[in-house]
């Protein structure tokens, strides 16, 4: 983890065209290259919790919702339906969480967390995701957190 990454800012003028920055030199690659870096770090902490990110995702919304469906798993997690099946079919495999078929409606199935599940969500909450957050953001000042923050939310509001 340490090692600096030099970035030259370049200023648009009347003649420059963003085709002439070096790829390696946008912010698209160095937050490419940072959200690499984080998921890396991140399945590093969680395989001590026989878990691959984005699955303490997955487990966090079951806890903030027992009982959630499949389909509304997805609604919240923005990700496909295929994708929500089958990590649930993996968590469940590993012992984190049980599927229900809903008794109102058959084609319906409900996830619930299983004790390893929960006692996971409570590691992830108060263990994984602070060590990452502190590394994340280690040696910057508050200020710095705080624009930092801000001017990620631009690029997401952007992007999305």
């Amino acid at each position: 983890m340490g090692g600096y990454v030099s970035i030259r800012i370049y200023i648009k003028d009347k003649k420059a065209r963003m085709n002439k920055i070096p790829v390696s030199e946008t912010v698209s690659y160095l937050i490419s290259r940072i959200s690499k870096a984080h998921r890396n770090r991140a399945n590093e902490l969680l395989a001590t919790l026989d878990l691959h990110a984005g699955q303490e995702l997955l487990l966090q919304q079951i806890h903030q919702q027992e009982g959630i469906t499949l389909n509304e798993l997805t609604c919240g997690m923005c990700v496909s339906a295929v994708t929500v099946t089958r990590t649930v079919e993996r968590l469940e495999k590993n012992g984190f969480l049980k599927k229900e078929r809903c008794t109102a409606d058959q084609r319906s199935v409900r996830v619930y967390l299983t004790e390893k599940g929960k006692k996971a969500v409570e590691s992830i909450t108060e263990k994984m995701w602070e060590e990452l957050e502190k590394e994340t953001v280690a040696n910057m000042s508050t200020e710095e957190r705080v624009l930092l923050k801000r001017l990620m939310m631009q690029v997401l509001k952007n992007l999305t």
